[in-house]
């Protein structure tokens, strides 16, 4: 029984976009209630652009999840097919706008070019009023009014030719700022605005199988598909409040998609993964000994034996046809029957095809012997009917065949050309017409084109050998990109065919996303993405047209305490930095990108994020704090040591004071150094320390020193605070440091 053929209507409703590509889910409309049979479902509409190989039909309950549980059919089959609309394809007005301008830029140029020949052509032109000739009778006065007329029409014409050149230069520059507009507005413009108003699309047609038992729930499809054409980059936004200690934090992503079609409010879900990873666990194989088992039986199978004699009573039919009677030329004259021969009718030649199959046999069939030349002189044309004869070309080589070497094409290789007949060695050289000349060159580079390629080996014995089995690649298995060719060498094999025009639009389109380059501070997720892939389910519906440009999207957003820290170093720049810190507030890691940092509602500074873990630390910059202010001052003194005053002592005093016109209590970390050394003679000691200070190495930002040394100190609001330290350096009297002792 045939199914019902009905056709649904389908809108994308949700979208996962990986590290590169994006898979689609389109909810199909069904019609109620559908028939209790078996039905075909036509979904037509979808993007050409799609990869052929990833439609995938899931069929779940009316109002559950998109999974197969609880589904009340089965899925038979999935098929995409192209729909090519019946009318011609009419421009939309940008796509319209933009051609015509190219035109108009082409055809105006194309008339300056010409105009600017013809120009130089006549300024080359000079107009000389003397006489021909010396004694020839002439009025010199009608001579000289002949020139200056002809040179006023000279300068009449350069002159129109001028104003003509400079009205084409103003015209193309109108022209060329009007199609960069249009260039503007169309790469602003979506896909759907740009494109064809009647473009070929995809139906997609599914097979269900009949109702299973007396279930009454309506089942709910969805159809999946790939596109190779989007990628994306995390971005976040921190919205401080309450003096810092409250952060709503906003996860982010510049998308860019160049699918054939519009994402209108749909489902957004980001995943770090790649798309055509092969994501599933690994199985080991058990070792089984036991008596020896046939191979398994792959999807290859190679051509069959005698494929070329199937096609020998063509080839035969074919050579019996009269031909052409257009040949007109020398060579069809010169090959012509001599007047007066015998119309006996000849039986036709062997085609190529059956000479190798009488070579596989084992057989041996020499070519007959060309007919011998007629005397004639040298130089002299021959007479009508002689077959010209070239000495020049070599002997006809014996029946070879294949050694096995990959083919473009299933079941081995094809047969090459036939050499043309050579004439025995001594022959005259006839003079032979270009017609024939030329093709049997061609056929003579052709046929060795055909062995250097195809590999062809005489074994030593002079036999044929037997063609090595071929197996094909992965690449054969596209049992859709294959076809038999209906002529040719490869007839009756299987041959690859090249992409089309769809093909290649979706390669472009995946090229010009590629090459993308993310906003400033933006991470590829497969730089940052560490060991794991993660996926970030948005919370909202979201848009992204379809034309290759970034859109930045919303996804998650969370709110968080923050802790506030502030940190000064002195001794590089006297200010104070501060600095919030947010433990992740989702349950996904987040990876690297720029964040946008609002405090209060104003923009306060743009900076960015390295990879935080599920639960880490996040450390977001806020940029220098005007109500808190620091001075460092030193204060440095030099005195002899050692028991004969060989030795120097310099003594360094540093004090650090901080004050604060927050209204709150802070504590601030002040972080300064000490001299280090590795030479002996050198000593470099800490005296003092006022508050106690801990050792600082500086790695939590990558950047590890010696010598550091932090304090941290309590502010109150409004208050002040100090931080003192003193350390000394010992060295020989008779040195000094270079710059000078006194370097603070």
């Amino acid at each position: 029984m045939a199914a019902e053929k009905i056709e649904c209507a389908s809108r994308i409703e949700g979208v996962v976009v990986y590290a590169r590509g994006a898979v689609v889910t389109r909810r199909v409309e069904l019609a109620t209630p559908l028939p209790r049979g078996a039905v075909e479902l036509s979904v037509p509409g979808v993007t050409l652009l799609a990869e052929p190989g990833s439609f995938r039909a899931l069929v779940a309950a009316k109002e559950g999840p998109p999974d197969a549980a609880g589904a009340a059919r089965d899925v038979l089959g999935v098929q995409a097919r192209l729909v090519v609309p019946p009318a011609p394809a009419s421009k939309s007005s940008l796509s319209a706008q933009l051609r015509a301008r190219e035109l108009a830029i082409e055809r105006l140029s194309a008339e300056q070019t010409h105009l600017h020949l013809w120009r130089e052509h006549l300024g080359a032109v000079s107009l000389d009023p003397a006489l021909a000739r010396r004694f020839r009778p002439g009025d010199p006065a009608a001579r000289l009014r002949d020139a200056l007329a002809v040179s006023g029409l000279l300068s009449g014409e350069l002159a129109a030719l001028d104003a003509r050149i400079a009205a084409l230069d103003a015209a193309l520059e109108r022209a060329r700022k009007e199609l960069t507009d249009a260039r503007l507005d169309a790469a602003q413009a979506t896909s759907a605005e740009v494109e064809e108003k009647a473009p070929p699309r995809l139906e997609v047609v599914v097979r269900l199988a009949p109702a299973r038992g007396d279930a009454a729930a309506e089942p709910a499809l969805r159809i999946e598909y790939a596109v190779l054409a989007a990628r994306w980059w995390p971005a976040y936004a921190a919205r401080f409040s309450r003096g810092g200690t409250q952060v709503a934090l906003q996860l982010d992503a510049f998308v860019a998609q160049a699918s054939g079609e519009d994402w209108k409010d749909v489902r957004l879900a980001l995943s770090t993964a790649d798309l055509v990873q092969d994501t599933r666990l690994p199985e080991l194989a058990s070792l089984r000994l036991s008596r020896a088992q046939r191979p398994a039986r792959r999807g290859y199978r190679p051509a069959p034996e005698g494929l070329d004699a199937m096609f020998t009573g063509f080839d035969r039919s074919v050579a019996a046809l009269p031909e052409p009677a257009a040949q007109g030329t020398a060579a069809s004259a010169a090959l012509a029957p001599a007047h007066g021969a015998s119309k006996k009718p000849r039986l036709p030649e062997r085609s190529a095809h059956a000479e190798a199959d009488l070579a596989d046999t084992g057989a041996t069939r020499r070519p007959p012997p060309p007919p011998a030349p007629l005397p004639q002189a040298p130089g002299m044309a021959p007479p009508p009917g002689v077959p010209v004869m070239v000495a020049a070309l070599p002997a006809p080589a014996p029946a070879r065949k294949s050694v096995g070497l990959p083919l473009p094409s299933f079941g081995g290789g094809g047969v090459p050309a036939p050499a043309p007949m050579a004439a025995p060695r001594g022959a005259p050289l006839a003079a032979q017409p270009a017609a024939f000349a030329d093709r049997s060159r061609s056929l003579q580079s052709a046929s060795g084109m055909a062995e250097e390629e195809l590999g062809y080996a005489e074994a030593a014995d002079g036999l044929a050998e037997a063609p090595a089995p071929l197996e094909p690649t992965d690449a054969w298995l596209d049992f859709d990109a294959l076809h038999l060719p209906r002529s040719g060498p490869q007839r009756g094999r299987l041959v690859r065919e090249g992409p089309g025009q769809a093909r290649r639009a979706a390669d472009q389109a995946q090229a010009a996303v590629d090459e993308l380059e993310g906003p400033p501070r933006t991470v590829d997720p497969r730089a940052s993405r560490g060991q794991f892939d993660h996926l970030y389910a948005g919370e909202s519906a979201a848009d992204v047209p379809s034309n290759g440009r970034l859109h930045r999207v919303a996804l998650i957003a969370a709110s968080a305490p923050s802790r506030p820290r502030f940190v000064t170093v002195p001794r590089e720049a006297a200010e104070v930095y501060r600095e919030a810190r947010v433990e992740n507030p989702f349950g996904v890691p987040l990876l690297a990108g720029p964040v946008e940092v609002f405090v209060d509602g104003a923009l306060a500074a743009q900076s960015a994020i390295g990879h935080v873990d599920r639960g880490g630390v996040l450390r977001v910059g806020l940029g220098v704090e005007e109500r808190i202010r620091v001075a460092r001052n030193a204060r440095v003194d030099e005195s002899s040591a050692g028991l004969l005053g060989g030795s120097l002592a310099v003594e360094h005093a540093v004090a650090v004071d901080l004050s604060s016109s927050l209204g709150m209590n802070v504590e601030v970390e002040v972080i300064d150094r000490v001299p280090v050394t590795d030479d002996k003679d050198v000593e470099v000691k800490l005296l003092a320390s006022q508050p106690r200070a801990e050792p600082y190495t500086q790695e939590d930002i990558g950047e590890p020193v010696r010598g550091g040394l932090r304090w941290r100190v309590p502010i109150t609001a409004g208050g002040k605070a100090s931080v003192a330290f003193t350390y000394r350096l010992v060295l020989a009297s008779k040195n000094e440091i270079v710059g000078g002792n006194r370097r603070e």
